[in-house]
């Protein structure tokens, strides 16, 4: 139902539909689905159910199941949305995000670990690709997929960080078309995780160390001419007090001081570079440091920390869609209803910055606020329906006034 002149929505149906429209083997009822379940994600109000859907949609509560179940690619569709919309200064960050769940007969049910708690807790957990524009400084969703649970991993005989790694490698192809390279924190800084990525794609890893990793300056003196392996390694590194004399002063800024320094990693068993990032309190020296490194031995420190620092807004995409757009609400039974169900959620996001932020230069100047933008698309649904059963004409001139005040009625700022 579309009775309003310039909806809100439109700039978002128009995104939508050029990008379908670029993917082959989609027919015209998958493709107006789509469109409708986007702005349906956007406008609602509530829990996120199907029955849900019913209440505000344009289908029935089969319907809303039948096409969830369906084959989707969202990462085909997100990589083209990020090709067409955003720059060329791109890099990918994975990330996995717990999602709470109750009930017996969920698939893939399990204990995963939860941040905001800070312990294992029930529920599921999705895997999150996404690509990160740096001169945006924000992030769009690529694809999520559920994590299987210990039971699954078991028969599959796989450890939990075995299926990240395969996550990310069964998609670098479309990957490397946007970046080569992946950003990913602390707790990916595994040889399992880092070796298996680097020898089956072509992405370098950028992450972070713990502060008392095992590192080793690397011999770089004359080679012995006796007999024996010549030597390779010239010492530990002593990361709470680096040897200055070794460590290249990168430079320094209000914040930080960065000194870099190619080392072999015990863990990792590989070169590395390493950054030494030490904090700044206003422009003085503190005891707070961190340990950045890059598998690219060409990559600059200041790119190291930037991209480092970017990977955050993966979780800023994970928090829109939780409290926006219903990540946490599905109730399905079914694995491929849970893939729809938050792929969608996390894809409604990324609609919603490119429409309503990146292609408009006066709302770039104010921070992004999804609150605002669902308020407008409740309001848009609340006055076709008003507009439809009352028969009002909004091409009245009267009426266009206080139609735009409506839309508009309860936006805030982020």
């Amino acid at each position: 139902m579309q009775l309003l002149p310039n909806n809100p929505s439109d700039q978002s149906k128009t995104l939508t539909e050029k990008i379908l429209n670029k993917i082959e083997g989609l027919s015209k009822p998958s493709k107006i689905f789509f469109i409708n379940t986007i702005f349906l994600f956007l406008s609602m109000r509530g829990r996120y159910t199907f029955k849900g859907f019913e209440r505000y949609g344009q289908y029935c509560e089969k319907s809303y199941r039948l096409h969830f179940e369906k084959e989707f690619d969202f990462l085909v569709f997100n990589v083209e949305l990020a090709k067409s919309n955003l720059s060329e200064n791109l890099i990918i960050a994975f990330d996995p995000c717990y999602l709470p769940k109750s009930g017996k007969h969920t698939p893939g049910k399990g204990r995963f670990w939860s941040g905001c708690l800070g312990q294992a807790a029930p529920g599921l957990e999705i895997g999150g690709l996404a690509v990160i524009d740096l001169d945006n400084n924000t992030a769009l969703s690529l694809e999520s997929i559920q994590t299987p649970n210990s039971d699954e991993l078991k028969t599959q005989d796989k450890t939990i960080v075995n299926h990240y790694a395969d996550f990310v490698i069964n998609r670098s192809s479309l990957l490397s078309q946007l970046s080569e390279y992946l950003v990913v924190d602390a707790y990916f800084s595994k040889q399992n995780f880092i070796n298996a990525v680097l020898e089956n794609t072509s992405l370098q890893i950028v992450s972070k160390l713990r502060q008392d990793a095992n590192l080793k300056y690397l011999y770089n003196g004359p080679k012995r001419t006796a007999k024996g392996r010549p030597q390779k390694y010239a010492g530990k590194v002593n990361t709470k007090n680096i040897d200055k004399r070794k460590f290249r002063w990168e430079g320094q800024d209000q914040q930080v001081i960065l000194h870099s320094l190619i080392v072999w990693s015990v863990s990792l068993k590989r070169k590395i570079k390493v950054v030494h990032v030490q904090f700044l309190d206003e422009g003085k020296s503190t005891k707070r440091f961190a340990l950045l490194y890059s598998t690219d031995l060409s990559l600059d420190a200041w790119s190291i920390l930037k991209f480092y620092k970017s990977r955050f807004q993966i979780e800023f995409l994970f928090r829109d869609a939780k409290q926006f757009t219903g990540l946490s609400h599905c109730q399905a039974r079914s694995k491929n209803k849970i893939y729809f169900h938050t792929n969608m959620a996390l894809t409604s996001v990324g609609i919603a910055k490119i429409a309503h932020f990146f292609n408009d230069r006066k709302k770039q100047e104010k921070p992004f606020s999804m609150a605002s933008i669902k308020t407008s698309y409740f309001n848009e649904l609340m006055l076709n329906l008003f507009i439809s059963n009352f028969q009002i004409d909004p091409e009245l001139i009267k009426n266009k006034s206080a139609i735009n005040k409506l839309l508009c009625f309860g936006n805030i700022a982020a």
